[in-house]
């Protein structure tokens, strides 16, 4: 009986330690920083638990889980945007609304020392809390913290640039919109460790930039402007045929003389059904042929 009893006291005393334990597990695009925070001991770092992995320790350990892998800053403005678009001014002080996205990865390299990622958690993840929740996904605080560490810095570069450019380059040439994509890809990097005091917490950015958009009235003018050209060439076009004519009716008059040119044309209108009176019959001879018209009958 005492065995029994000793049994039982055994497994009651265990087993609320045994649900207490702290556990974690990563999926292939995540990894944790496990930390001791135990009732008896300071917070202290013990290790990376990297991707596909699970582990489970004592009560009250605390693990911290970050996304690996590439992520997005989408700044198109959708539903499922991190942010609306941008605005900036061209070189003559012009508005161009700027959108597009944005890949880039968190540095989540471990060693035995947490690496980058334990000062990276430390330094950032301590204060805007962007760990992932319990289901894997990226919280609100996670998105706090991309718009103040990559939002701020692409506002400004892309401020920067388009300063170099005037709008209608920027909106209608191919060239001067790649060169401006690939300048702050150059430089967009530099941009962000700004902030985060040197320190290169995201790497491997690449922008991709939908086609600047300026204000509508501009646009309309530059629609307006097409117009006119168009149809200022369309008179030009219609002068040189004008033109031409006058001068092919010039060689008629030299060689039929102006009665017989005024003949030619009304046979030419009448032939192609132009002339704006009734036409005379006409009756077509052979060379060295001849015809009897009879003599009017007199009254």
């Amino acid at each position: 009986m005492r065995r029994v009893v000793a049994v039982l006291v055994v497994a009651a005393l265990t087993a609320p330690a045994l649900a207490g334990c702290s556990t974690v597990s990563t999926e292939s695009d995540q990894v944790a920083l496990h930390y001791d925070a135990g009732s008896f001991s300071s917070t202290t770092y013990q290790e990376c638990v990297t991707e596909n992995n699970r582990t489970w320790d004592g009560p009250g350990e605390k693990y911290y889980k970050y996304p690996a892998g590439q992520r997005n800053f989408d700044f198109t403005g959708g539903d499922d945007a991190e942010t609306a678009p941008f605005t900036v001014v061209s070189k003559d002080n012009q508005e161009l609304t700027v959108s597009g996205g944005l890949t880039f990865h968190l540095d989540t390299s471990c060693d035995p020392d947490g690496g980058t990622l334990r000062e990276f958690h430390e330094e950032i993840g301590l204060k805007f809390q962007p760990t992932l929740d319990d289901d894997g996904q990226t919280t609100e605080h996670w998105l706090e913290m991309l718009r103040f560490y990559i939002g701020q810095p692409l506002n400004k570069a892309l401020a920067t640039e388009a300063q170099k450019y005037d709008w209608l380059a920027l909106y209608n040439d191919p060239n001067t919109r790649a060169q401006f994509e690939t300048a702050i890809n150059a430089n967009l990097g530099n941009a962000v460790m700004a902030t985060t005091g040197g320190k290169a917490y995201f790497v491997q950015f690449n922008l991709t930039l939908q086609k600047p958009i300026p204000r509508k009235e501009l646009v309309d003018g530059l629609a307006a402007v097409q117009v006119a050209i168009t149809e200022r060439e369309a008179v030009k076009e219609q002068n040189a045929t004008v033109d031409e004519k006058l001068k092919q009716i010039e060689k008629l008059v030299a060689v039929l003389g102006p009665d017989g040119y005024v003949l030619y044309d009304a046979m030419q209108r009448c032939l192609v059904g132009e002339a704006p009176k009734g036409c005379p019959a006409f009756l077509a001879l052979p060379p060295g042929g001849s015809v009897d018209v009879p003599a009017p009958a007199s009254s």
